[in-house]
């Protein structure tokens, strides 16, 4: 998977909000403004296949979406040059860090992005309405010049709080003296981008949304299957090996843990050897125990034991050459 150095993606990032800032001057009318809505297609073979919507917009919406992303660019473009935020390729470690991102990603390293080409392709889909069922998996500003030449794409996860009107006996207007009925259901569209697609690259703002549109679960669940078979077809036997697995699928933690430890890889080449290195040598919460024939093998008390074991196969345990010392090291970087 490639990516770009930090400078040439800091640089594109401009040029998205340059983008931006160029179509405020542009009347592109309701064509180049689309608010989609996707749903998961039902008669797909595919987990994360979506079909793609157009919610048909007023005269005012298509100008206040297209300002809401371009406010959005240039108050995370301003942070960045007061060096209020960090700019930084995507990790899923950064998600547990205490700093504020803008990440960035090259689409041909996000798992499911195929299943999203068709926005770039200038289609104009079918009308919809947020209530049709099922109901929305995310939404997307997209915008795009009067040519149809350049276009950013804006996503925003969906939470069902935008429809105020499901429940309510009576709905209000807020009016300055006093508060209006209104029949039908009103629609609310977030204060927030959660990411953005311009030219071949994703610039994300809220992790955690982000990860939810694009199904980073289901990545963390198809590598986690991909370790597990592999650890359990090496010779380092596991008291209970259910329970381990129990613990890695049950928890969204450990499952972003486990893609780090098969992105890494080196728990391929673990034996039974490394697991008696460990034990003799480091002061580790990974717990061993013996049968009556000597032999070995890692057991959990129960599922909170399973982050100890995962130090273990993702390779977190470093002797100091300086020191001579052994250490357990969370946050490895590669020093060649």
């Amino acid at each position: 998977m490639s990516s770009p150095s930090r400078g040439d993606a800091r640089d594109h990032f401009d040029e998205l909000v340059a983008f931006l800032q160029r179509i405020e001057d542009i009347d592109t009318s309701e064509l180049g403004i689309d608010l989609l809505l996707a749903r998961l297609d039902e008669e797909s073979a595919e987990d994360y296949d979506y079909t793609f919507d157009r919610i048909p917009l007023g005269q005012q919406l298509p100008e206040d979406l297209e300002g809401l992303v371009r406010e959005k660019a240039e108050n995370k473009q301003s942070a960045l040059e007061s060096n209020n935020i960090r700019f930084s390729d995507y990790g899923i470690e950064n998600r547990d860090r205490d700093q504020t991102f803008v990440q960035y990603e090259p689409t041909e390293n996000i798992p499911q992005f195929e299943n999203f080409e068709r926005l770039l392709e200038g289609e104009r889909f079918s009308h919809t309405t947020y209530t049709e069922p099922p109901k929305p998996e995310f939404q997307a500003i997209r915008i795009r010049d009067a040519d149809n030449d350049q276009m950013a794409i804006a996503f925003l996860n969906y939470s069902r709080r935008q429809i105020m009107g499901r429940t309510s006996r009576a709905r209000m207007m807020v009016g300055s003296e006093k508060h209006r009925k209104v029949d039908d259901s009103l629609i609310s569209i977030p204060d927030r981008v959660d990411s953005i697609y311009y030219d071949g690259m994703m610039y994300i703002f809220d992790q955690s949304r982000f990860e939810k549109v694009f199904d980073y679960l289901a990545e963390y669940e198809r590598c986690a299957d991909d370790v597990l078979d592999r650890i359990e077809e090496t010779d380092i036997p596991f008291h209970d090996f259910d329970m381990f697995k129990d613990a890695v699928y049950g928890n969204n933690r450990v499952l972003r843990l486990m893609y780090k430890v098969h992105e890494r890889g080196v728990y391929e080449d673990m034996d039974l050897d490394d697991a008696t290195y460990i034990r003799d040598n480091f002061d580790t919460d990974v717990k061993f125990e013996e049968n009556g024939d000597g032999e070995m093998s890692i057991k959990m008390d129960d599922k909170r034991d399973v982050w100890a074991v995962l130090r273990f196969f993702n390779d977190d345990h470093l002797d100091s050459p300086l020191t001579n010392e052994q250490y357990i090291s969370l946050s490895k970087q590669d020093a060649g």
